[in-house]
């Protein structure tokens, strides 16, 4: 609250700078305010239309808030910007599982472990996703892999 008090101010003195509208953002967003983090995505946009990671993070809040298809245009935004975000590839992954389509999620999870192979996240969301489809011997090892890479995944 106090960071957002900061960037307040920033933004009084100089509200063109998009970074500043990004980082409040990601302040609203760790205090749950969607809504408001999501305007200052907007703005950080409007600002730098080149701004992946603001795209990603209003993915992100969109997603949060059940919004499956603005968040998915977003991280298909944040890829088109930068094809090397593994982090854009999970989470569009994660949307295309809450909408059933599990096969297109694994090829946006492979994608992101294939950018990123230390992403316990990803090998977590796609062992999930192998579980749903009774791929259970694959659901196993990718659980043991993201266990492996952090403890937080051991069961």
């Amino acid at each position: 609250e106090k960071a957002i008090e900061d960037y307040n101010k920033a933004i009084e003195l100089n509200p063109e700078y998009a970074h500043v509208h990004y980082n409040r953002g990601s302040n609203y967003s760790d205090l749950g305010e969607e809504e408001k983090a999501i305007e200052d995505y907007n703005k950080a946009i409007e600002l730098n239309p080149e701004y992946t990671d603001a795209y990603y993070n209003r993915g992100t809040s969109y997603s949060n808030l059940g919004e499956t298809g603005k968040a998915m245009e977003d991280y298909n935004k944040a890829i088109e910007l930068n094809p090397e975000c593994a982090e854009a590839y999970n989470n569009r992954g994660n949307s295309y599982s809450d909408l059933g389509e599990k096969e297109k999620a694994i090829e946006d999870y492979n994608k992101a472990i294939e950018l990123n192979s230390e992403y316990a996240l990803a090998y977590n969301n796609r062992g999930l996703c192998y579980k749903k489809l009774g791929e259970t011997e694959k659901a196993k090892k990718d659980f043991q892999k993201a266990a492996e890479l952090d403890l937080q995944y051991k069961k």
